[in-house]
């Protein structure tokens, strides 16, 4: 029991719902399957032998049926194994795999060493990285995995269903991929395809963004978390007027956010408006952030910017900066990334161990429409129809969510980036630390995934908020007229430029000029 211990530690004890290799030394490997068949023959040609009648005759049978078993070992150990195995998969990827090109070749042989599947990882560039998997889907190249956004998925699907290949069966067959302890059945529902089918698995846990709030700050002031616009009004107007880092000077704010506004959809969530569009009763299309029900969540906002309660140059904040007023003590709270709740902590602590400084994720506000959160787009691995080892490629996406595939996706590689010693215990290598932890999944999406080294300081307790309230806004093709439109009447609505009714007229008179509104 201690050397299996100790071998799970190592990530060489497969997962038992994983259609486990068995390992029959360099030559390569066989499954459990094709092992319990051979032994099969070999005792049905014994049985023959001792039917033969005559002892002479048996050990004449007996020997000549060795020569013949000997020789389907050396076949099946040489040949079949490797139309099973040998094949390289193709997976062509933007994010998962080796962190530099020289890491990649790494990254493929560990795949080999824990699944028994030889793979070849492509990495086209990102800046090109959508065009060139339409290209190769559409031109046939031989691809078995493929990572895409739900965003492109959704596109190249309406354009071509038949490039994909449907995983419906293979996923309700799966005891990892059906498990509720690693992902819960409502999210398999939540990309299934109009016409029943499945196409894709998960990569991760896309996280989402959610209010992040100075809690030592709170704390000092005696404050207790928010729960409605109230309290967070209270609380944003306490950090601005109330000198909570103590310097004696009038130069803190009650929030800091950035000019794309992707950030508080917690707070128009509160009236049960998510960002993009939606689709009303009739199947059109429609943005909830330019009705009339988010009129009130703008005013709630020009009023935090005409008290000066609102850092003024969130019109042009990118994410840097207000992630830096944040962590230099010019804002209490923020709305970003659950991810960042750990991060916060650690880049103040790293900079200043004596820091009070203390980062941790709200609840959104609730409102008449209860509480609302983004969650990120959904990466999806996905295998082509046109591939010819369909199979092995869903167990390498089986794999992913099993412990190993957890420790690849996160650690990285075996006595690379991480090394474990007798004892079972983890530390990270010089190029692990560099790598941070991330090899496609920092944070899998499996709920049973425990981090050896321990998730920093206040990222589970947002990664439950994510879970509990979040969920992604709806893909369309219309994004960036989304962006712009929404993004430059809101903003003149907060700084007092317009009212919030004229904002939204103006919004909605712009999306019936670019054809989104008919």
């Amino acid at each position: 029991m201690e050397e299996r211990a100790k071998n799970k530690a190592r990530g060489e004890v497969r997962d038992k719902k994983i259609n486990r290799p068995i390992s029959l030394g360099k030559g390569g490997l066989w499954k459990k399957e094709s092992v319990e068949k051979l032994f099969s023959f070999s005792r049905a040609v014994h049985r023959r032998i001792n039917n033969v009648g005559g002892k002479n005759m048996k050990t004449e049978h007996f020997i000549n049926a060795g020569k013949v078993l000997l020789l389907l070992v050396f076949v099946l150990f040489s040949c079949t194994t490797s139309l099973v195995y040998a094949q390289e998969l193709v997976w062509v990827t933007s994010v998962q795999g080796g962190r530099e090109p020289t890491e990649i070749p790494l990254f493929n042989k560990e795949v080999e060493r824990l699944t028994g599947i030889k793979v070849k990882m492509i990495k086209p560039p990102s800046s090109e990285y959508n065009t060139k998997v339409a290209v190769m889907l559409a031109t046939g190249e031989p691809i078995d995995i493929i990572y895409m956004g739900v965003s492109l998925f959704q596109k190249l699907y309406k354009q071509n269903p038949e490039l994909f290949e449907p995983l419906t069966g293979r996923i309700m067959r799966s005891e990892i991929l059906t498990d509720p302890e690693i992902i819960p059945l409502s999210e398999w529902e939540r990309i299934r395809q109009p016409d029943g089918e499945i196409y894709g698995v998960f990569n991760k846990f896309e996280q989402g963004c959610l209010p992040i709030v100075r809690a030592d700050w709170m704390e000092k002031l005696g404050f207790a978390a928010p729960q409605d616009f109230d309290e967070y009004y209270d609380l944003l107007k306490a950090f601005t007027d109330q000198d909570p880092d103590g310097n004696g000077k009038d130069d803190t704010y009650g929030a800091a956010i950035g000019y794309t506004l992707y950030e508080t959809t917690g707070l128009f969530g509160a009236y049960g408006l998510m960002r993009g569009f939606e689709r009303d009763a009739e199947g059109n299309l429609y943005a909830p952030w330019a009705t009339e029900e988010a009129i009130p969540v703008y005013k709630w906002l020009a009023k935090l910017s005409r008290e000066g309660i609102l850092e003024p140059n969130f019109v042009t904040n990118k994410s840097s900066n207000f992630r830096n007023l944040f962590m230099t003590d010019k804002a209490g709270m923020t709305f970003y990334w659950a991810a960042w709740v750990g991060l916060f902590n650690q880049q103040v602590k790293a900079e200043n161990p004596n820091s009070p400084f203390k980062a941790r994720g709200l609840v959104p506000p609730k409102g008449p429409g209860g509480r609302l959160l983004m969650a990120g787009e959904d990466g999806l691995m996905i295998i082509p129809k046109s591939s010819k080892h369909k199979d092995q490629a869903f167990r390498i996406l089986e794999f992913w969510h099993a412990h190993a595939g957890n420790i690849l996706s996160t650690l990285g590689i075996l006595n690379h980036d991480y090394k474990v010693d007798v004892d079972g215990k983890y530390t990270l290598t010089d190029i692990g630390e560099a790598h941070a932890m991330d090899h496609g999944a920092p944070q899998p999406k499996s709920l049973k995934w425990e981090n050896p080294f321990g998730e920093l300081e206040g990222f589970e307790a947002a990664a439950e908020i994510i879970r509990m309230y979040a969920r992604p806004e709806m893909v369309t093709p219309y994004k960036s007229d989304w962006e712009t439109i929404v993004r430059s009447e809101a903003g003149k609505i907060i700084l007092g430029d317009i009212s919030a009714e004229d904002g939204i007229r103006n919004m909605q008179r712009r999306f019936k000029e670019v054809g989104i509104y008919k």
